[in-house]
């Protein structure tokens, strides 16, 4: 037998029951041992130990004596079925000190049998703390004894004060039924009490008083107080034991879907990326994994704008996108480049959604994220110039088909300058690659520092290099040319000097049809420019 598999005994000619628990329970870990004779049901309990007895409550041996009364006495908890509850058998089987009772000879019965099973489970030595201040009027079954059938360790107290003593020390105590009359006071102080002490704990509280029919206006009140402190459930006495465990039973259902949720919650806060903000886009909620990747803790990201982690290598137009889209009610999503507190970056594909309350007004915005960081540096690599970290000629291509299909469809200007270092292999074969590696390197950085955000620049091949300028006419485009040109002359390269570059400029237009148009337009100017003396800007 598995370590902790439950084993359970079932009494009974019914093989379905069998058949029935097993499936139902099957992630229960509890093994069912049929015993269909009074001589198998004493010999199996001689050897095994049993979690728990389900018994046909008319199963008889020879001599007329029941299974049942035999289960009983070898203090096996149990619980009794019945194909047909009369009244006679009813007022019998009540009378029994078992768990409870199931109808058998329906589905919905032996579900009851498969949650109280469960329950059991579930309650086994949990802590109950029963507060009342005196049991003697608890018939005629004592809260004690109710709780304890169902497997949980019943703790009695008479006050308010060893109560709340109990539950300042043990935490694991998460049901507690308090009488409404205590020794020191009343049980609805004590349920105020322990919510405004432990407001995050999971307590479950009972709240009960004398039968409903001593005192009808009293016990109404009553109850409404118990209820409105805090109380999650109201109970008379004396206690119907056959109520009591149904509610036990809802309780349980409450707690462990209330678990389940909790659980999922955890987990989507410590690994899923997300976040809530209002509708101006302060943040109300971040979740740990967010907290994590952005290096803010949720002190400092709740109540700041989300612009906390925008990067500043994200294009405003993406933001302008993204607000249009979810403020007309609607999803966005795409990749974003945020920036953590401590100045790194890294990269998310967000989903962006609106959420709105009851009427169909928004309140606010959700986000989820995920990192894809280490998916972007592949990319990088693969598409950057490994010497001078510019873009290479392959992202080239794909940042002007985008920018030529802009301009088709919403004829959105564009200009490209292709600039070349004049004579540049004489700085390879006099000072070595080394050096000219050198001059490459601060070629790039001086037109990084030269560009517009919205440009792109890259290194074109060799010495050539390459700008996309958008929304740039001829004339912008020829002033930018030329501040280039003039601030490269007054570089002083080491070992090397002074160099000069000579640059090419085309603007799209009608008449070009494809990219390579383009290419071979700017490129056909840098080649005027290189063979009308060189250190010029031509057009073409």
């Amino acid at each position: 037998m598995k370590k902790n598999i439950k084993n359970i005994l079932v009494a009974s000619n019914d093989l379905s029951l069998v058949t029935f628990l097993q499936e139902k329970l099957d992630d229960r870990k509890f093994y069912f041992i049929l015993a269909t004779s009074y001589e198998k049901m004493i010999d199996l309990i001689k050897n095994e130990n049993f979690f728990a007895a389900v018994v046909d409550f008319n199963a008889k041996n020879k001599s007329g004596e029941r299974y049942i009364d035999f289960s009983i006495t070898k203090k096996i908890p149990t619980i009794a079925t019945i194909d047909e509850l009369t009244i006679d058998a009813h007022s019998e089987i009540i009378n029994y000190p078992i768990i409870d009772y199931a109808i058998n000879n329906h589905l919905s019965g032996k579900g009851y049998l498969s949650d109280l099973l469960k329950g059991l489970e579930y309650f086994y030595n949990q802590k109950v703390l029963i507060c009342q201040r005196d049991s003697s009027n608890d018939i005629p079954c004592t809260l004690s004894i109710a709780f304890g059938s169902l497997l949980f360790q019943p703790i009695l107290v008479s006050s308010k004060l060893e109560a709340l003593d109990i539950l300042k020390y043990d935490s694991s105590i998460k049901i507690i039924y308090t009488d409404d009359i205590l020794d020191d006071g009343s049980g609805i102080d004590l349920c105020k009490k322990i919510k405004a002490l432990y407001p995050n704990r999971e307590l479950l509280i009972f709240g009960g008083s004398k039968d409903e029919e001593e005192n009808y206006l009293s016990y109404e009140k009553i109850k409404g107080e118990f209820l409105k402190s805090g109380a999650t459930k109201f109970l008379t006495k004396p206690l119907d034991k056959e109520r009591f465990n149904t509610h036990i039973l809802s309780m349980m259902n409450f707690l462990k879907q209330k678990q389940r949720l909790d659980t999922y919650v955890g987990v989507v806060d410590k690994y899923v990326l997300s976040s809530i903000t209002d509708l101006a886009g302060t943040i109300v909620y971040a979740s740990e994994a967010f907290c994590d990747i952005s290096g803010y803790s949720k002190e400092e990201l709740i109540g700041s704008p989300h612009k906390i982690v925008r990067h500043q290598d994200m294009p405003s137009s993406i933001y302008q996108e993204l607000w249009e889209t979810i403020k007309s009610g609607h999803s966005w999503k795409g990749e974003i480049k945020n920036k953590k507190k401590n100045g790194e970056h890294y990269w998310v594909i967000i989903t962006i959604e609106p959420i709105f309350d009851h009427f169909g007004n928004q309140m606010g915005y959700q986000s989820i994220r995920f990192d894809i960081t280490d998916r972007k540096r592949v990319e990088e690599l693969s598409i950057t110039d490994q010497l001078t970290g510019l873009y290479n000629r392959r992202k080239f291509d794909e940042i002007l088909e985008y920018e030529f299909n802009q301009w088709r469809r919403h004829n959105k200007t564009f200009s490209i300058i292709m600039l070349d270092i004049d004579d540049f292999k004489h700085v390879n074969d006099l000072y070595g690659h080394p050096i000219g590696d050198k001059v490459l390197v601060q070629t790039a950085n001086l037109l990084k520092s030269m560009i517009r955000k919205s440009d792109t620049l890259c290194r074109w091949g060799g010495e050539e290099f390459i700008i996309i300028c958008p929304f740039s006419d001829i004339k912008k485009t020829m002033n930018l040319a030329e501040k280039i040109r003039e601030s490269f002359k007054e570089i002083d390269f080491e070992l090397v000097g002074n160099k000069t570059i000579s640059l090419g400029i085309t603007v799209v237009n009608d008449t070009d049809e494809n990219v390579q148009e383009i290419i071979s337009k700017v490129d056909k100017a840098l080649y005027i420019a290189k063979n009308s003396g060189k250190d010029c800007v031509k057009v073409g």
